[in-house]
C-alpha cells in the first residue's frame, strides 16, 4: 500500500479561468511550418485542451479568423507529426495567412465525431495584440448542444467571474432535463455561449440556482440570451427571473414566461435587454471584499515543479469551484510554487459563508510532479482560516495523491510527536514521508514529510544512522499503524531501514522493519505499513484455511460508469465468509482503478469460505465520483467458477448489493492451473497497467477428473492496407470470445498462429489462428485489444472470421487498435470493395517549374472511405507527355476502391523522392459519370500537405448571428510540417 492520504479526489469539473499571458510551458515545442511564397503575415495560435477524461480529440482542427470588419482569413487546419490535442495540453502553432487587422472572433471546428473535446482556451498573437478566446465548453455530439464547431468572441483582458442567480418558477412541475445555456453581450466584446451545470439537478419548482461562471470580460453588461436546447426528456421550463453579476456591477431580468416548445411562445430561448439601470452601489462605493490565499511550498529541494495548481473551496452556503491559481496571482511576473515561496492570490467571489474544505493539488498522469505544501491562508473580510496539511503531494505515492482535500485548523488541538527512524547497511537520499494511523484507521495524519530533524538541520538518512524529529500534526489517539517510504527521487534509493520509534503523549510505540524500501529490491516497493510490535501476533500461524481467489468483474462501459471512490467486497460461503477487503492493485501499486473501460488485476489470499453462495460488493461513497455501474462479477476459486450479474448503478441511495450466482456459474477443474489473482473488469477497453500474462503448467491426474467441453476456434484476422509492415515485438495481441453460456480467458494470438510468422499482421494480409478452448455456445460478441509496454505501432484491423464447428461467423471491423486498448465487435457481414477507374486532370499554373520528375502525391476521401495515398507519377498518363510545364494539361489514370461521392482530397510530396516544384491551378476527378473540381491556385511546398474541398462546398458554420461570409472556394490550408 502506497502512503496515506486523508480524503483524495480530482475536484469537480471546473469553469477554468485564465491568466493575461500564455501558459504554455517554456519545453513545450512549437510546431513550425514552411513559410509559403504567397505575401501573407504570421499568426501565433495557442490552443488548450481541457483536463478532463477522454477531452482530447485526434481532429482534424479547423480554425477561421475574423476582424471587426469582417474580414477573414481562409480555413486553417491546425495538425501536427504527433497527436497535438490530448488531455490538459497546451501547443502552439505558428501559421501564415491573409493579413485581417486585428482579431475580433473566431469560429473553431473539429471533426472528429467519434470522440468529444474540451476547448479550455484559443489565444492569437499578431500585430502585437494578444488575444484570449475562453471556450470552457465541450464540442461533443453527446453533448450540451452537441455541436462540434463554436464561435468565439476575444479579449486583451483577464477573465472574470460571473455570479449567475435563476429562479425557475412556481409553475414549474418536472425538472428540466435540457442543456440549459447564456451568452453576454457587453460594451467591448460577447461572452461564448457556456452551459449552466452542477453535479445536482437545478431548474426544479420554485429553486433559485446559483452558478459562478469564468468568461471573458464583456465591459458593461448590454443584454443576454437564455434559454435550453429541447434535448431532454423534459422540454417545459418556467423561468422567472435572472441575476447577473460581473464586478461592480449587476443585472436583474424578470421573465416570467415558459421557454418550451409546446406551451407559451413555443420558443426555448428569450433575448433580454438591460430594463433598468444596475443595482446602485454605496458612493463611492467600497471596495469589494476578495478572498486573500497565501500557499506556503516547502524549502527542500523539488526536482520538477509545476504553476497549475488548482484549488476548490467550499463554504457553508456555496462554494468557488476548482480555478487555476495562477489566473489568479497578485504578482504575475513570478515563477510560482517553488522552493520555500510565499505566493499570494485574490479571488473576486461571492460570499461562500464560514469555509468549512478546500481541495488543493494538480493533474499529473505522467508522475512527474512532486510538491510539499506547508500551508496555506485564506482571508476574507475579517476572517482567516488556516490549514497546516505539511504533506507531499505526488502521484508516485498512489493514485489521485497529487490532491489533498484538508479543513481549516478550528484551534490549536495539534500535539507533538517525537520520532526516531533508524538506518541499515544502506541509505537514501529522496524525501521521506510518513503517515500515523489512528483507531480504527478513521484518524490520520496528512503525508508528513521527514525533513528537518529535531535541531533544524536537513534530514539525512545515511547508512547507519539515527535521526530524530519532533513534528506537529493532528493526535490521531492510539496508534495503528504507519506508512513511510521514499518518492526514488535522488541518487540513493534503495533504503534499508531498520526500526522506527515514535513518542507522544507519554506513549511510546517502536515499530521494527528490517526492510528494503527499493524499486529494485525484496517486494520492489518504496512504502510499506508496519505495525507496533506490540501489536504483531507472535507467529504466523493463520486460525483459518486460506484460499486463493481468481476475481473478474465488468462494469458497463456507460459514460461515466467508473467510480473514484474504494471498492469493498465480502464473499460469502457454505463453510464461512471473508471479512471484508478494499480492492487494491497489489502487484503494480495504486493505479486509477475502477475506471470506465479499464480492466484491474489483483492477487489475494483469504479465509477458504468454502462454496460460493453470496458476495457483496459496494464502494464507500468517498470522492467526486462515487456513482459505479456494475455489470457482472467472476469468481474462480480453485477449480470452481462462480459468475454473478449485476446490471445495477451503485449511487449514494445504494453504495452496496448482494449477488447470488447465476446458472451459469460452473464446477470443474481447470485445464491450465494459473497463478491466483483477482482480476476487475471495469468496462470493454482495458488499461495497460491491468493485464497480467499467466503462464500455464501441467495439469495432475487428479486435475482431470471433471471434463469440460472443448471446441477447436479457427481464427482468420486480415489487416488493411494502411498498417505498418513490422509491428513491435512487444506487442502482445488477444481475443475474448464471448457466446451465449460463456466466454473465454483471453487468447494470445502469438500462442495459436498457424501461418508464416513472417506475415504476422503485415499489411493487406490474412493471419490464422487456431485455439482449443471452452465450447462458449453461440458467438455473441468478440473483444479484441493489445497490450503493450514500449510500442506505439498501431494495429489497422479489417475483418475477422471465426470457425466454430460448421458455422463460420464474421465481423467487418475496420477499426484501428492503439497500443494497451481494445474494441469490441459484433457478428456482422464484410462488405466487399468494389474498384473503379479514376481519370485526373490537374492544371499547372504560372509558375510551374519543368522538368520530367513527377512527385505528387493524391489521396481522395468519400463517403465510403478513402483510397490509398497514390502517386501519380506511376499511374497511366493518357497523353504521355514527359516535360511538365506552366500552365499546361496533365491526365492520369488508376483503378482503385470506389470512394462514393468525393468530400476531399489531400495533395502532397514525398520528402525522400527528388521532384521538381508544383504550382497548380486547378484539379478535376472522373469517375464513373460524376465530375468533382477543386480549385487550388498555389504552390505546393515539399514539407507540406494540401487538403482540397470540392469548389461547389461552401462551409456555413452555425452561430446565434448573422455573419456576412466571403465565400471561399479555395482550399483549406494545412498547417502541417511532416517528418523529415
Amino acid at each position: 500500500m502506497s502512503c496515506c492520504f486523508g480524503n483524495n479526489t480530482n475536484g469537480t469539473e471546473p469553469q477554468k479561468s485564465i491568466l493575461e499571458q500564455s501558459d504554455l510551458p517554456l519545453d513545450q515545442p512549437i510546431i513550425p511550418v514552411t513559410k509559403p511564397s504567397d505575401p501573407k503575415i504570421e499568426y501565433s495560435i495557442t490552443v488548450k485542451t481541457g483536463d478532463f477524461r477522454n477531452s482530447g480529440t485526434n481532429g482534424p482542427v479547423y480554425i477561421n479568423i475574423f476582424s471587426r470588419d469582417n474580414k477573414q482569413t481562409e480555413d486553417l487546419l491546425l495538425t501536427a507529426p504527433d497527436k497535438p490535442f490530448t488531455q490538459s495540453s497546451t501547443r502552439k502553432f505558428q501559421v501564415y495567412a491573409t493579413d485581417i487587422g486585428k482579431p475580433q472572433r473566431i469560429i473553431i471546428r473539429h471533426e472528429d465525431k467519434s470522440t468529444g473535446w474540451y476547448v479550455d482556451y484559443i489565444e492569437i498573437s499578431v500585430h502585437n495584440f494578444l488575444i484570449r478566446f475562453v471556450a470552457n465548453r465541450w464540442l461533443n455530439q453527446l453533448k450540451n448542444d452537441r455541436k462540434l464547431d463554436i464561435e468565439l468572441f476575444g479579449s486583451e483582458q483577464p477573465a472574470v467571474l460571473y455570479n449567475i442567480e435563476i429562479q425557475t418558477g412556481d409553475e414549474q412541475i418536472e425538472i428540466l432535463d435540457s442543456p440549459v445555456y447564456m451568452q453576454i453581450y457587453g460594451t467591448t466584446t460577447t461572452t461564448p455561449k457556456f452551459f449552466l451545470e452542477s453535479k445536482n439537478p437545478s431548474f426544479k419548482k420554485d429553486t433559485l440556482s446559483k452558478f459562478s461562471i469564468s468568461s471573458n470580460n464583456v465591459g458593461e453588461i448590454e443584454r443576454i440570451v437564455i434559454g435550453h436546447e429541447g434535448l431532454g426528456k423534459i422540454n417545459d421550463w418556467y423561468l422567472k427571473t435572472i441575476k447577473v453579476q460581473m464586478l461592480g456591477q449587476q443585472q436583474e431580468y424578470v421573465v416570467d414566461k415558459w421557454l418550451s416548445p409546446t406551451q407559451g411562445e413555443q420558443r426555448l430561448f428569450v433575448e433580454l435587454s438591460k430594463e433598468k439601470p444596475p443595482s446602485p452601489l454605496p458612493a463611492p462605493p467600497p471596495p469589494s471584499p476578495k478572498y486573500i490565499i497565501t500557499v506556503q511550498t516547502g524549502d527542500v529541494p523539488q526536482q520538477e515543479t509545476t504553476e497549475n495548481i488548482e484549488i476548490t473551496i467550499r463554504g457553508s452556503d456555496e462554494q468557488i469551484d476548482k480555478i487555476l491559481l495562477k489566473d489568479y496571482a497578485k504578482f504575475n511576473n513570478e515563477q510560482l510554487f517553488q522552493k520555500g515561496n510565499l505566493d499570494e492570490f485574490e479571488i473576486d467571489h461571492t460570499d461562500i459563508g464560514n469555509i468549512e474544505s478546500i481541495t488543493i493539488g494538480f493533474s499529473d498522469s505522467q508522475q512527474n510532479i512532486a510538491w510539499l505544501l506547508e500551508s496555506i491562508n485564506i482571508q476574507y473580510k475579517e476572517n482567516t482560516y488556516h490549514f497546516q496539511p505539511q504533506c507531499w503531494l505526488s502521484n508516485r505515492l498512489g493514485s489521485n495523491f497529487s490532491w489533498v482535500t484538508i479543513k481549516p485548523d478550528e484551534s490549536n488541538d495539534d500535539i507533538n510527536y517525537k520520532v526516531t527512524v533508524v538506518t541499515g547497511e544502506s541509505g537514501v537520499d529522496a524525501n521521506v514521508i510518513l503517515c500515523i494511523y489512528g483507531d480504527d484507521e478513521t484518524t490520520t495524519t496528512t503525508n508528513l514529510a521527514l525533513k528537518t530533524t529535531k535541531d533544524g538541520s536537513n534530514a539525512k538518512f545515511d547508512r547507519e544512522s539515527t535521526v530524530e524529529f519532533d513534528l506537529k500534526a493532528v493526535d490521531v489517539g492510539k496508534i495503528k499503524k504507519i506508512n513511510i517510504g521514499h518518492d526514488g527521487k535522488g541518487d540513493e534509493q534503495q533504503w534499508y531501514l531498520k526500526s522506527i520509534a515514535i513518542e507522544k503523549n507519554d506513549e511510546l510505540y517502536t515499530f521494527t522493519a528490517n526492510r528494503w524500501l527499493s524499486e529494485e529490491k525484496d517486494d520492489q516497493k518504496t512504502f510499506t505499513d508496519l505495525l507496533p510490535d506490540e501489536q504483531k501476533p507472535p507467529t504466523p500461524v493463520p486460525i483459518k484455511d486460506q484460499a486463493n481467489y481468481i476475481i473478474t468483474i465488468i462494469t458497463s462501459s456507460e459514460k461515466d460508469a467508473g467510480t473514484d471512490s474504494n471498492v469493498l467486497m465480502t464473499i460469502f460461503g457454505d463453510k464461512d465468509q471473508t471479512k471484508q477487503f478494499q480492492l487494491i492493485n497489489t502487484k503494480q501499486g495504486e493505479k486509477a482503478l475502477f475506471q470506465s473501460g479499464t480492466t484491474n488485476e489483483f492477487e489475494m489470499e483469504l479465509d477458504d469460505v468454502g462454496n460460493i453462495n453470496k458476495i457483496n460488493i459496494g464502494h464507500d461513497g468517498i470522492g467526486f465520483q462515487p456513482s459505479w455501474n456494475l455489470e457482472s462479477v467472476q469468481i474462480q476459486k480453485g477449480s470452481d467458477t462462480y459468475n454473478f450479474v449485476a446490471k445495477k448503478v451503485l449511487d449514494d441511495s445504494t453504495t452496496f448489493i448482494d449477488l447470488t450466482p447465476t446458472s451459469s456459474s460452473i464446477k470443474r477443474q481447470s485445464i491450465f492451473f494459473f497463478s491466483s489473482s483477482i482480476v476487475i473488469f471495469t468496462g470493454a477497453t482495458p488499461s495497460s497497467e491491468s493485464i497480467n500474462i499467466k503462464t500455464p503448467r501441467s495439469i495432475t491426474p487428479e486435475q482431470k477428473s471433471v471434463s469440460i467441453k472443448e471446441i477447436t476456434y479457427k481464427i482468420s484476422i486480415r489487416t488493411d492496407s494502411y498498417q505498418k509492415d513490422i509491428m513491435g515485438d512487444n506487442a502482445s495481441f488477444y481475443m475474448i470470445i464471448h457466446g451465449e453460456n460463456n466466454q473465454t480467458q483471453k487468447l494470445y494470438l502469438k500462442d495459436g498462429l498457424t501461418s508464416d510468422k513472417k506475415i504476422l499482421f503485415t499489411k493487406d494480409e490474412k493471419t490464422e489462428f487456431e485455439f482449443q478452448t471452452i465450447d462458449v455456445g453461440k458467438i455473441i460478441k468478440i473483444i479484441v485489444g493489445r497490450v503493450d509496454s514500449q510500442t506505439t505501432d498501431t494495429w489497422h484491423v479489417d475483418n475477422i472470421t471465426i470457425k466454430q464447428n460448421d458455422e463460420i461467423i464474421t465481423f467487418n471491423a475496420e477499426q484501428t487498435i492503439e497500443p494497451n486498448s481494445q474494441i469490441e465487435l459484433y457478428p456482422s457481414i464484410i462488405p466487399k470493395k468494389s474498384e473503379i477507374i479514376y481519370k485526373i486532370i490537374l492544371k499547372t499554373g504560372p509558375y510551374q517549374e519543368e522538368g520530367n520528375d513527377s512527385n505528387i502525391y493524391l489521396t481522395i476521401f468519400g463517403q465510403n472511405g478513402q483510397t490509398k495515398k497514390i502517386p501519380l507519377n506511376k499511374t497511366t498518363k493518357i497523353n504521355k507527355k514527359i516535360i511538365f510545364k506552366k500552365d499546361d494539361t496533365i491526365e492520369f489514370e488508376f483503378k482503385t476502391n470506389d470512394v462514393g461521392k468525393i468530400s476531399k482530397v489531400i495533395l502532397s510530396q514525398n520528402l525522400n523522392e527528388h521532384g521538381i516544384r508544383w504550382h497548380i491551378d486547378n484539379l478535376t476527378i472522373k469517375q464513373n459519370n460524376e465530375t468533382t473540381t477543386f480549385n487550388v491556385k498555389r504552390k505546393i511546398e515539399k514539407y507540406t500537405e494540401i487538403v482540397l474541398v470540392p469548389s461547389s462546398l461552401r462551409k456555413k458554420s452555425e452561430t446565434s448571428q448573422k455573419l456576412i461570409k466571403t465565400s471561399d472556394s479555395v482550399s483549406k490550408v494545412v498547417v502541417k510540417i511532416k517528418g523529415k
